[in-house]
């Protein structure tokens, strides 16, 4: 019985297994946690990917990025001399400050994670900073418990061994990535597809004219030529019709010659739409618009200013956020609590609408010279104390409301004073977002409420003001509600 079986079910055997296998699908070209993905994460640092993550790079590396006392209320006075400026400055003898930073965002671009080795002194302070490359990462060692989420970090040395460092000798900067807590997530991968199809494309329109350099058109004959013939007919119709001296002349064909044009096919004219998709889809996952990078041919002043202002607003200034907050958690400790690292606002402001707003305030008389000269960074002059009002013939030397105004009045001097700066910080920012940063933050409002205000009136004013960033009100609506 059991040999009938198997003779039966042998032949059944045999053909299933005489299949072919099923072919494995393509390896992931980006993505995966991985040194292998990470590498080639980093060599597709070309074409349009290039375009984005330079532009980026370039603008991040060249924001100021500033030292201060830490205030009770915020930050204090700037800091001109310090440790930590002077590594900044120049981390490590073959990089400047610039190209540190550079760097740094190339490989958080890239790879959504960057990592800098911190080489201490002889006494336990930061002496030198150099960037690791997120390739010859192996892995980020997991911690026993949320007391130490990262116990290491592993990666390969120069002669293939590895070497793990301490995380308190890393400094370590990533994209938050929505699978997991301890690897980031790189913008690329989120466009893997797309760059994919720009690299094809660009390397079969590179074959295309290095192997198939195809002519116009073929002369055909029935006849068999010489090579010496060959070469002849060649060279006459050569003469004859190659150069712009010699378009749309006629010609006469012997030895039974033909002329056959070569069409194209449409695939190949295709490709330009495709490549239009592709570099739209790879400078979306990075948020720079085609204008930053020259693509726009109809830009004036407006739109040009229009897409600055989008670029440095929703792409550049996050990133200086976290690159903020990364140096605030893991290295400012180290030089004390005292301190906090601020970048410059990145978001140019509007010159011109800023302009027409101060000549209102000036003609109005609600804002003195003195105080328009210290907003563009200038210093007083003897005679710009009083408000200017040209329908009054001349300058005001007193407050209408008496030598000694109240808090009111000091509130609106200093929103005079104060508002535009702070209103350029918040620029497009909803108003959840700023009521965030303000309670994270509410040091920001201090500059805009007088010494002495009442505590209920200092709430209201906080309220208010809050309301005003959020919906982006001009100086003269924020000094109407003041009075209301």
């Amino acid at each position: 019985m059991t040999n009938w079986l198997s003779r039966i079910a042998r032949p059944l055997l045999r053909r299933r297994l005489d299949l072919p296998p099923v072919p494995a699908g393509p390896p992931p070209f980006l993505g995966g946690s991985g040194p292998t993905g990470r590498a080639r994460q980093l060599r597709a640092y070309q074409g349009w990917v290039f375009a984005a993550v330079n532009v980026i790079a370039h603008r991040v590396a060249g924001m100021p990025l500033r030292l201060y006392a830490r205030a009770p209320q915020g930050p204090g006075p700037e800091l001109t001399r310090h440790p930590l400026l002077d590594l900044l400055a120049r981390p490590n003898p073959i990089l400047t400050g610039r190209q540190f930073r550079f760097t740094l965002t190339t490989h958080l671009e890239l790879t959504g994670m960057a990592f800098v080795l911190v080489a201490d002194n002889a006494l336990g302070r930061p002496a030198e900073l150099w960037p690791l490359s997120p390739a010859d990462l192996i892995e980020i060692v997991a911690g026993p418990d949320t007391r130490q989420p990262i116990a290491g970090f592993r990666f390969q040395g120069p002669d293939g061994a590895a070497v793990t460092y301490a995380p308190r000798e890393i400094l370590y900067f990533r994209h938050p990535s929505p699978w997991s807590l301890l690897y980031g997530a790189s913008p690329l991968e989120a466009m893997a597809h797309a760059f994919d199809i720009d690299l094809a494309v660009r390397v079969y329109q590179r074959n295309f004219f290095r192997n198939a350099a195809r002519p116009e058109v073929v002369l055909m004959t029935d006849q068999r030529l010489t090579e010496d013939e060959a070469r002849r007919l060649l060279t006459r119709w050569n003469q004859k019709h190659q150069g712009l001296a010699h378009v749309f002349e006629p010609t006469l064909l012997d030895a039974g010659l033909k002329v056959q044009p070569l069409a194209y096919s449409a695939r190949d004219f295709e490709f330009a739409s495709l490549a239009g998709w592709t570099q739209d889809n790879i400078l979306a996952a990075y948020g720079v618009p085609a204008g930053k990078l020259g693509l726009v041919k109809d830009v004036n002043r407006a739109n040009a200013q229009g897409i600055d202002v989008t670029f440095n607003a929703e792409c550049v200034r996050p990133r200086l956020e976290l690159i903020e907050d990364a140096l605030g958690a893991f290295l400012l400790p180290r030089y004390g609590r005292d301190l906090i690292l601020r970048h410059d606002n990145p978001v140019p402001a509007d010159r011109a609408q800023n302009h027409r707003e101060a000549m209102a305030l000036l003609d109005r008389g609600a804002l003195t010279i003195n105080e328009h000269r210290a907003s563009l960074g200038r210093a007083p002059v003897a005679w710009g104390d009083a408000p200017w009002l040209p329908g009054l013939g001349g300058r005001r030397t007193g407050d209408p409301e008496g030598a000694n105004p109240d808090w009111s009045a000091q509130a609106a001097g200093l929103v005079r004073r104060h508002w535009p700066g702070l209103a350029a910080r918040f620029a497009g920012w909803s108003r959840a977002k700023v009521a965030a940063a303000l309670e994270r933050e509410p040091w920001l409002l201090a500059p805009l409420l007088p010494a002495q205000t009442p505590p209920a009136e200092a709430r209201r004013l906080r309220a208010w003001l809050t309301s005003a960033l959020a919906e982006d009100r001009d100086i003269e609506q924020v000094l109407q509600g003041l009075r209301a």
